[in-house]
């Protein structure tokens, strides 16, 4: 019997690029600046959120552990936002579960 969590860690990776190639297109129309902030705030937080796809860690938290100023991080975010790919709540930054 395979359990649920071994299913998951085995599709994750498959997940985890699926994740990143949506981003790419969100960033398409976006300066280089941004689209790599973009790309690297989305590996950092699937390296930094919990198995539900939810990362526990304020803006500020967030823009001094990657070194990026707070407009580039907000404009990030709101792209993604728009994009469907994140959500903002209370303080949380989730995924969007397709």
């Amino acid at each position: 019997m395979v359990s649920t969590r071994s299913q998951l860690s085995e599709t994750q990776p498959f997940m985890d690029h699926e994740l990143i190639k949506e981003s790419r297109v969100c960033f398409m129309n976006e300066p280089d600046r941004i689209a790599e902030t973009g790309e690297r705030f989305i590996k950092y937080f699937l390296r930094n959120s919990t198995p539900e796809g939810v990362l526990f860690k304020t803006i500020k938290e967030i823009t001094m552990e990657m070194n990026i100023p707070h407009q580039t991080l907000s404009r990030v975010l709101k792209n993604l936002e728009s994009h469907e790919i994140i959500y903002r709540r209370n303080g949380i930054i989730g995924l969007w579960k397709n």
